[in-house]
């Protein structure tokens, strides 16, 4: 009988983990994101914002399985007769989708998203390379290689996995990696680790708001995991929906996200401080002679593995960050003296080009542009209904209104 260990965890009450998922879990490598804040320096703002990427991934890996569950629990005749899915192949793929789910954040940079920018620039020989573009590597893939050159020893040679026989392109393929074909049923499964109705997104959104303090993440978890279903598109592909009578559910879930972006995410000193912590970080860099003022390649796991939070407030300790790096330790930001609504009008655009004209040339200020997407219409959540699958964007007037991009701009100077 395996042995089993139970994590109490903030979100789901208890995390249950296997002697192989422990084994992970207790790795150096996985340690290291307890050192890496999940939400930058947000608690700046938000004191109790100091929770990091090592539970975050926990969590993911619970909300997945939960997911998987449900799915599985009601779909049980579809999986054997559509994808020829017995008992064992459900055991394998739930056990691949918590492996991916647990590892899938494990590439993080230090304070999380605000340090992408300091990712290398892609070769010209790079996938996803587009020629005058800055594009820049991404943390999912310095995930898969961690994965695939620390991981590797875990994931295919514990005695646990004499169940399963995973490999691990099994698991990187759930996140991306353009090194493996991803078959027909990973590609069912790959949605729960990445897509618009994830367990990432729905395990950070009330994560985030549990730490903070405030409820604008909050949905009914339990109600989003009883819906999750399995449906079909016109061309016969099976892919993961939410039942006819629980779409809005998923509907609230859209909502929250847009709710914590517009009042946590968007809020003018967390944005501010991802700004001044970059800078901070990118002197560090210099002074330690990285390529380029930036992190390690994907080619160099051990070189990037040895920076986190600590490191390189370490750095910044000994003044190495510069001036945003005194700003970062005293909380000293750069002051916000103008900004647009979520969606600017013609207007406000014109006074901000004038007021960014007025100031060039006379002190440091930055000219923040914060945008992401609400919604995606490539990644449409599917209503799965009696006779039709009907995309969320279509059956809810609310999630409609929502897919134009928002493209706030603030205007920061220097404290005098």
């Amino acid at each position: 009988m395996p042995k089993l260990k139970k994590v109490r965890d903030l979100v789901y009450g208890f995390v249950v983990l296997d002697e192989q998922e422990c084994a992970v879990v207790d790795h150096p490598v996985f340690q290291r994101l307890r050192r890496i804040k999940q939400l930058s320096l947000t608690d700046m703002v938000y004191p109790g914002a100091n929770h990091t990427r090592f539970e975050h991934s926990i969590g993911v890996m619970q909300m997945a399985t939960d997911m998987f569950d449900s799915i599985v629990a009601k779909k049980k005749q579809f999986l054997e007769d559509e994808l020829s899915l017995v008992d064992s192949g459900i055991q394998i793929y739930r056990k691949i989708v918590r492996l991916a789910a647990l590892l899938h954040d494990v590439g993080h940079t230090p304070f999380s998203h605000s340090g992408e920018d300091l990712m290398p620039l892609l070769p010209a020989t790079h996938v996803k390379y587009v020629e005058g573009q800055q594009k820049r590597y991404e943390h999912e893939e310095y995930s898969i290689e961690i994965i695939k050159n620390v991981f590797k020893d875990i994931i295919e040679n514990h005695p646990v996995n004499d169940n399963y026989r995973i490999r691990v392109e099994d698991v990187t393929a759930l996140l991306g990696d353009t090194t493996v074909r991803l078959k027909a049923k990973s590609l069912l499964w790959k949605e729960l680790i990445s897509g618009q109705l994830d367990a990432d997104r729905a395990d950070y959104l009330l994560r985030d708001s549990l730490h903070l303090g405030v409820s604008y993440g909050i949905y009914d978890k339990n109600r989003l995991v009883s819906c999750m279903t399995i449906g079909k598109t016109e061309t016969e592909a099976p892919v993961l929906a939410i039942e006819e009578g629980g779409w809005h559910i998923a509907e609230s879930l859209v909502i929250a996200r847009y709710q914590m972006f517009a009042q946590v995410y968007f809020h003018k000193v967390r944005r501010i401080y991802d700004y001044h912590i970059y800078c901070a970080t990118k002197e560090v860099l210099k002074y330690l002679k990285t390529d380029g003022a930036c992190y390690p390649l994907p080619t160099d796991i051990k070189g990037y593995l040895d920076f986190d939070d600590w490191t390189i407030y370490s750095a910044l300790k000994k003044g190495l960050g510069g001036k945003h790096g005194e700003i970062v330790l005293n909380r000293n930001h750069y002051k916000c003296i103008a900004k647009t609504q979520l969606i600017p009008t013609q207007d406000e655009e014109i006074e901000m080009q004038e007021l960014k004209q007025k100031h060039v040339g006379k002190n440091h200020y930055l000219d923040d542009k914060a945008s992401t997407s609400w919604y995606k219409l490539d990644k449409d959540i599917l209503i799965c209904g009696d006779s039709k699958i009907q995309p969320l964007s279509e059956k809810s007037n609310i999630v409609k209104a929502m897919i134009e991009k928002p493209r706030q701009q603030r205007f920061y100077i220097e404290h005098d």
